[in-house]
């Protein structure tokens, strides 16, 4: 059958097929440890569960404003406003099926043919393809990994000098690397996008796993100075475990959140009602919910680098934020005889059942990204594992 153009070029998620290949392997009777998709391990917090089962129970199961429910976008308008000093008003919310559609609504509202769009690597794996299904180009920006990874303005300026880009797309903390961009970096950044006329998207879908000094940054701060050229992008899904319930949303310029809306009217009419009465009870949850999440959290990640350490041929830094670590294998691939990441992958899959993610999806070779998502016990099974790795399968040998 003949498929279109658009989708020449486009790989699937590489998070995605990492589950799915960790589930055949799982399936054909290996103990496997699945260090990669990155879901969190805990249960959707009750009075979420509560009030979605409430809305069930109420018939609330019709259609509803494409832009979400109005109590849900007014709530959102509220949190950024008590949170960030924000003056968003509900018509510059908009609800979707989970952040990663609401970047996809963004790219299709925003880029077009023969614009070029910034993107930080390593960067989360769908970043790009979104940017090439709409027609634009991504520029692919470094980021260093003796620096944390931590994206900066002056790299970005350096690119400005030779190139002309239509938006950059930030993540802060970051998928892969758990990296935060500090506030006085974001006031950089702020003052190119007003020199150069950028448009900011600013995914922080895991702004409340930030474990470093002081509260997190946000581009929400900048609004004052840059209204009309920053979108912020969050979601329900990692904060609150929520992540089947399918709740992400944008606050941004009326005319684009107007324009995402207009495509979402095309395309899935909403996310699912008694999901948004659940994400509205989920802004009401206490703060020591989310605090316990991520102190427990906070402890995998010491807990994980602390062991990849002393893996010989992995060096591992201890990421900011998120709940990632992106460890380079670069020497754990020569001491084993790996060319690449997804074949290290691969190897580790089918060789001692651990499944992680290859850093070539994230625009990074020769290193993994691994998940503290999960039980402590498993992270401690999973690591011993690799310390005590003698042989793995390479591809190629025996044929």
């Amino acid at each position: 059958m003949k498929l279109s153009t658009r989708v020449r070029d486009l790989t699937p998620s590489a998070t995605l097929q990492a589950k799915a290949d960790a589930e055949r392997v799982r399936r054909s009777g290996i103990d496997v440890i699945d260090l990669g998709p990155g879901e969190p391990d805990f249960n959707t917090p009750g009075p979420i569960k509560d009030a979605a089962k409430r809305a069930l129970d109420e018939n609330f199961t019709h259609y509803v404003d494409t832009a979400g429910i109005p109590e849900l976008r007014a709530g959102l308008a509220d949190r950024y406003q008590r949170d960030f000093g924000t003056d968003y008003g509900p018509e510059e919310v908009m609800i979707g099926c989970g952040g990663k559609n609401v970047l996809f609504l963004l790219a299709q509202a925003a880029f077009e043919p023969g614009d070029r769009v910034g993107i930080f690597a390593p960067y989360w794996v769908s970043f790009p393809d979104q940017v090439r299904l709409a027609g634009a180009e991504p520029l692919f920006l470094p980021t260093r990994e003796e620096d944390g990874f931590v994206a900066r303005a002056e790299v970005l300026e350096r690119a400005l000098a030779t190139e002309a880009l239509r938006a950059v797309i930030f993540n802060s903390p970051c998928n892969p690397t758990g990296a935060v961009i500090p506030g006085e970096e974001i006031a950089r950044f702020s003052e190119l996008a007003r020199k150069h006329d950028l448009l900011m998207v600013s995914d922080e879908t895991y702004e409340f796993f930030h474990y470093g000094q002081g509260s997190f940054a946000s581009f929400a701060r900048e609004t004052p100075r840059m209204r009309e050229q920053l979108v912020i992008v969050g979601s329900f899904s990692k904060s609150y475990a929520m992540t089947g319930w399918r709740v992400g949303y944008a606050l941004g310029p009326r005319s684009l959140i107007g324009a995402m809306i207009k495509i979402q009217s095309h395309d899935a009419s909403h996310t699912a009602s008694f999901s948004m009465k659940g994400a509205v009870a989920a802004l009401q949850v206490p703060p020591s919910v989310l605090g316990s999440m991520r102190e427990a959290y906070r402890r995998r990640r010491d807990l994980m680098v602390g062991e990849l350490s002393r893996v010989e041929g992995i060096r591992c830094l201890r990421p900011e934020g998120a709940y990632y670590v992106f460890p380079n294998v670069s020497g754990f691939m020569k001491r084993f005889g790996f060319v690449n990441s997804v074949d290290l992958a691969r190897g580790l899959l089918l060789g001692l059942g651990l499944a992680t993610v290859p850093g070539s999806a994230f625009g990074a070779e020769g290193y993994l990204r691994m998940s503290y998502a999960v039980a402590e016990t498993q992270i401690r099974e999973g690591l011993r594992r690799l310390q005590e790795c003698r042989n793995l399968p390479v591809p190629g040998e025996g044929r």
